[in-house]
């Protein structure tokens, strides 16, 4: 196997923030994945699971085991469903689509990460959701010593508010198929760039970060926040997690390089240079400060690597 070493994780990420890997490399079909993986349990190597890079945060000192990205981009069309690596950018994701008339996915435009990614974390924007459009996962499963294969059915992929199965076991998601609806892909061009507009008028998409660090958070495990707070925002059931932080006067707060975003408080940026260690000090100060205020455990969206 081809293995590199000590990369600098900071150049694999969204974040632009972490210390290198200790061992990293990209694998592109099965075979390689699993050689992969039969490596790391042959040598009690930890290993982690890369994909586009955002919504994860590595520490300072790295990743003291091996990173192996996956860059599997095959994409099938059959009728009005698509069959496509977890390796595939979103935007190459939705431009297939497009081309073939398939709408469903306009929402994801302007997401970073890659189809594994956001059907991990069930990602989702403008009241839609990776569950929404996902027949089957196909996962390779790692037990022991033991490395299988297993397909999900959508039921099975137990979807949440940014949470799935995978979350909570030890699957890597290989493909993924998704079954979208024949539409007017003109229409869905105008879609998309009415949701561009309001990601560049909302987010701060000049400064690298990992995109939203907490989860919204469910009105019904908090019912009577309304009647407490009458301005409160809710939308689908749920109030933003910004919300919170930024009634907490926390907006700009500033720890070295890294700042809870002026512009969106679910935001930390790296203003240049910024370090893990300080974008921690600011999760922990905001949810200390949301619990203190509102008695409301934010958690985050985000994995923390290395900590």
């Amino acid at each position: 196997m081809d293995f590199k070493e000590n990369i600098s994780l900071a150049e694999l990420t969204t974040f632009k923030i972490g210390g290198p890997a200790k061992l990293f490399i990209e694998v592109q079909n099965q075979e390689e994945l699993i050689d992969c993986l039969n490596t790391a349990i042959k040598n009690n190597y930890p290993y982690f699971i890369l994909g586009g890079g955002s919504k994860v945060l590595f520490s300072d000192r790295g990743f003291d085991g091996l990173v192996i990205k996956l860059a599997n981009e095959n994409i099938e069309l059959d009728e009005n469903s698509i069959k496509a690596g977890a390796g595939i950018k979103m935007f190459k994701l939705i431009e297939f689509a497009l081309a073939y008339n398939l709408t469903g996915l306009e929402w994801a435009a302007g997401i970073p990460g890659t189809l594994g990614g956001c059907v991990r974390g069930n990602a989702g924007a403008f009241g839609k959701f990776m569950e929404d459009c996902i027949s089957s996962v196909e996962t390779i499963q790692v037990s022991g010593d033991e490395i299988n294969k297993k397909i999900y059915s959508n039921s099975e992929c137990k979807f949440d508010n940014r949470e799935s199965i995978f979350k909570h076991n030890n699957d890597i998601i290989w493909q993924a198929e998704l079954k979208l609806e024949i539409g007017d892909a003109n229409k869905a061009r105008e879609k998309i760039k009415e949701h561009l507009d309001q990601r560049k008028t909302r987010q701060p998409l000049d400064y690298p970060s990992a995109g939203s660090v907490f989860k919204n958070i469910l009105l019904k495990d908090h019912p009577n926040l309304p009647d407490k707070f009458s301005d409160i925002p809710i939308l689908e059931g749920k109030i933003p997690a910004g919300w919170f932080i930024e009634q907490c006067g926390l907006k700009g707060k500033t720890i070295a390089k890294a700042q809870i975003s002026e512009k969106h408080a679910n935001f930390i940026i790296n203003l240049g240079n910024a370090r893990a260690q300080d974008v921690i000090e600011l999760i922990k100060i905001a949810k200390d400060s949301v619990f203190e205020k509102f008695s409301v455990k934010l958690e985050e969206e985000i994995q923390l690597i290395g900590f």
